[in-house]
């Protein structure tokens, strides 16, 4: 029988994919170029619409947004498996499932454009998040385990 926090975590993985899903659609991304448009205009003044400069941060902020996002992803699972074997390869292919269905569904969106490219992004976020996660647990473990025998001593 699972854990009642395995069962939360779960539901968080599916509302997680869900908004990840959404994103797929041409309504988000519209939200996501108007707020791009807004907070371009404060914070890079400077930089004007359709220069390279511009561009080239637009794209960062978008290929960011897909990591950020199969970053948490990869975190919530983590958390709604906590006794799965061979955890790290299974959060991959999740992942790359979650991913390649989110660049699918953009197919049925005008305005959207699926790419193989952002499938791996999605699986590099993946990846970026069990790493993350495992240096935060490992760092979190290491003082545990200093403050125990520090005390003992």
């Amino acid at each position: 029988m699972n854990h009642p926090s395995t069962s939360l975590w779960r539901s968080f993985v599916i509302a997680w994919i869900l908004v990840i899903f959404f994103s797929s659609t041409s309504l988000a991304s519209q939200w996501c170029e108007s707020g791009f448009a807004y907070v371009s205009a404060v914070l890079f003044r400077r930089l004007h619409p359709h220069s390279s400069s511009y561009d080239l941060v637009h794209l960062l902020a978008d290929k960011g947004l897909h990591v950020t996002m199969f970053c948490v992803l990869a975190i919530l699972l983590w958390h709604a498996f906590p006794t799965i074997q061979h955890k790290v390869p299974t959060i991959l292919v999740c992942g790359a499932i979650v991913g390649s269905c989110s660049e699918f569904l953009q197919r049925f969106f005008p305005g959207r454009d699926p790419a193989i490219r952002d499938v791996l992004i999605n699986i590099a976020g993946t990846a970026l998040g069990i790493g993350l996660w495992a240096l935060l647990r490992l760092s979190v473990e290491r003082r545990s385990f200093e403050r125990e025998h520090s005390a003992v001593t």
